[in-house]
């Protein structure tokens, strides 16, 4: 008998070690990008209950936890979760229904399923008021409950009825119960007609440090109360009626007209220009007293100042108005975003010159027609100055050729070949030919950062002089010469003005100039080359576009020949000069706009392109002979280190 109560002992100990155990047991749950029904089925499998989920329950979850949570804490971190996304959970009869959080209120709950109420479920309950209004408590409440809860209050029974989480609820419960006090503390509004309210509380505050002051201490103290109303430059005070006979009596003394007509005030600006805000303001204010004198037949006096040297605001104004022209100032007075500006030009061009021709020469002494010869000019030198340099040979008492009459030969291949002969019968022929291919990839990459809303331009060229007009002293009716010059820039202009927009769109204002000096065979005079685009576009933040292109195609051939003898086949390339030029010209111009709203934005471009110069001093270096392994040893230096004289070669 003994050993079997022994035995029914052991059982009981194991079996209540047992269930110890299982109490005892703590989950912890980590998902990253879960599906929520996923989820909800994790949470099903711990707390052993039954949920039904509503078809428009849909998401991603992520849930991190380093604590062990029991079963009620799995729970109720599985309603904040919830809650996070807009759902909420409803205990109903056996199972729980998962369902938007807007249809909470408006279905039934069973809160005898659950064995303690989580402080995020959501429930609804009746709040009693004895000595307040219910209904006058409802504005002061309202913004204190969720957007998916309700508050309602009804007057026959003087209660509040709310629909929230039972943590919301036990606070709202707290500040009624504050709120609710006996009726002799009432709320009473006064309407100042000089004095500010901003002002009047602080001196209300040192007048009375007792009930309003921070020495007020205790639960009397907080049963008044003066809020200042600036919208309506009113007073609500809250208190006994003792407490508000005081303050009636010293508003009514403090509220007197201004002995100056006005306050004025010196507001220093951070990153606004204190001439531009001037003017806005200006402006503001007439509309201000526009409305003013309409409503009150009268004008408000208002006047403001800006200091450029010390970037300042001096505003002088009725305490009513010179509140509102502070706030405004304040929303004016941000730092403003600034727009890195890259512009890429490309320009690939491509030059090809195929020339080829064969002039003949044919002199007889004897006969009737002594001479003849074939001249082209498509490429190098013509018959007729070899033929000039051979008379003035033969007349020349040397008999020395003058080699600057032949003139110079062409590039390529010249050659020339003859035969003189007894008979008198001389011949020569001169065979020039040519091909030629050039190539050319011009980069040029401005950049620029600017201000929102700032035009900002870049010049990268040259400043060359050209020739408006000129005389000379040649005659006795001519005056002093003189010549007249105007200088002009040319080379690579960036002029660019942009415009943040919300959502990082930038709105740009684009000048682009490329121009150049071209040889000229017109006199002294110059000839220079300009292409301009000028357009307003579009574009995200880091986006790259194309402002426009051109694409050149020119061909340009000749071809000279003896009529008859040119145009036998194969023997007509004998009597026959061809030349053939191709140009071909492609200009493309790219664009790309970063937004940087802060100076760790304009400090990490700033590092970027310094990262870019280093990189081309070490090329450079190496370049010019300096050993890899030691270029990679050097130690960049900071960026701050050009002021100092850093040298970058």
């Amino acid at each position: 008998m003994k050993l079997r109560i022994a035995l029914l002992k052991g059982c009981l100990v194991a079996l209540l070690s047992l269930s110890v155990l299982a109490e005892e047991q703590t989950w912890k749950v980590n998902l990253k990008d879960a599906d929520i029904r996923a989820f909800v089925s994790q949470v099903a499998d711990i707390t052993g209950y039954s949920f039904v989920i509503d078809p428009r329950v849909k998401g991603k979850v992520t849930v991190v936890s380093n604590a062990s949570m029991d079963k009620a804490g799995v729970y109720e971190m599985f309603l904040s979760v919830l809650g996070v996304h807009g759902f909420a959970a409803l205990p109903g009869e056996g199972v729980i229904k998962i369902v938007q959080q807007n249809d909470a209120k408006q279905t039934a709950q069973n809160e005898a399923m659950l064995r303690k109420l989580p402080s995020e479920q959501i429930v609804t309950r009746v709040i009693q008021v004895n000595n307040a209004s219910a209904l006058e408590l409802v504005p002061i409440l309202r913004p204190m409950v969720a957007k998916y809860g309700h508050l309602a209050g009804v007057a026959a029974a003087n209660a509040l009825i709310v629909s929230d989480h039972l943590a919301n609820i036990k606070r709202i419960s707290k500040i009624i119960k504050e709120l609710d006090s006996p009726s002799k503390y009432e709320l009473e509004v006064i309407q100042l007609q000089e004095a500010w309210v901003g002002d009047m509380v602080k001196l209300l505050e040192e007048l009375a440090p007792g009930e309003l002051g921070k020495s007020g201490k205790g639960a009397a103290a907080n049963k008044f109360s003066v809020v200042a109303d600036q919208r309506s430059n009113r007073l609500i005070l809250r208190g006994d009626e003792a407490f508000r006979e005081k303050m009636r009596t010293l508003i009514a003394k403090l509220d007197q007209p201004s002995s100056t007509g006005g306050k004025t005030k010196v507001i220093r600006l951070k990153h606004a220009d204190a001439a531009d805000i001037a003017e806005l303001l200006k402006g503001l204010m007439g509309d201000i007293a526009t409305e003013d004198s309409k409503a009150k037949g009268q004008k408000a006096e208002a006047s403001v100042y800006a200091d450029d040297g010390l970037n300042a605001l001096v505003v002088r104004a009725e305490p009513s108005l010179l509140q509102e022209l502070e706030g405004v100032i304040e929303q004016l007075d941000v730092r403003r975003a600034q727009v890195l500006i890259e512009a890429a030009i490309v320009e690939i061009s491509e030059n090809t010159d195929n020339k080829l021709g064969i002039q003949w020469a044919l002199y007889d002494e004897g006969a009737s027609i002594p001479g003849a010869f074939t001249n082209f000019n498509e490429i190098g030198i013509s018959t007729a100055s070899v033929l000039s340099a051979l008379i003035a040979k033969d007349s020349d008492a040397d008999n020395e050729l003058d080699a600057s009459l032949v003139g110079s030969p062409s590039n390529g291949l010249t050659l020339g070949v003859g035969e003189s002969r007894k008979s008198g019968v001389s011949w020569g022929a001169l065979i020039q030919a040519l091909e030629g291919d050039a190539g050319a990839n011009v980069l040029s990459t401005p950049k620029v950062i600017t201000m929102d809303n700032q035009e900002s331009s870049i010049i990268v060229g040259q400043n060359i002089p050209i020739i408006t007009g000129q005389t000379s002293s040649g005659g006795a009716g001519t005056s002093d010469p003189f010549t007249t010059i105007e200088r002009e820039d040319v080379g690579v202009k960036l002029i660019v003005t942009p415009s943040i927009s919300e959502g990082d769109l930038v709105r740009l204002e684009i000048e682009q100039e490329i121009s150049g000096v071209t040889e000229s065979t017109a006199g002294a005079d110059i000839i220079t080359t300009k292409r301009q685009i000028k357009t307003n576009v579009l574009a995200d933040n880091g986006e790259t576009i194309i402002l426009g292109g051109l694409i050149r195609d020119d061909i340009s051939e000749s071809e000279s020949k003896v009529p008859l003898l040119g145009d036998i086949p194969f023997l007509g390339a004998l009597f026959r000069s061809t030349s053939k030029m191709v140009t071909k010209q492609n200009l493309l111009v790219f664009l790309k706009p970063t937004i940087l709203r802060d100076k760790e934005a304009t400090r990490a471009v700033t590092n970027e392109k310094f990262d870019e110069l280093w990189k081309l001093n070490l090329l450079i270096r190496e370049g010019q002979g300096a050993d890899p392994e030691d270029l990679q040893q050097l130690e960049k230096p900071a960026v701050d280190s050009v002021y100092s004289g850093m040298k970058i070669r």
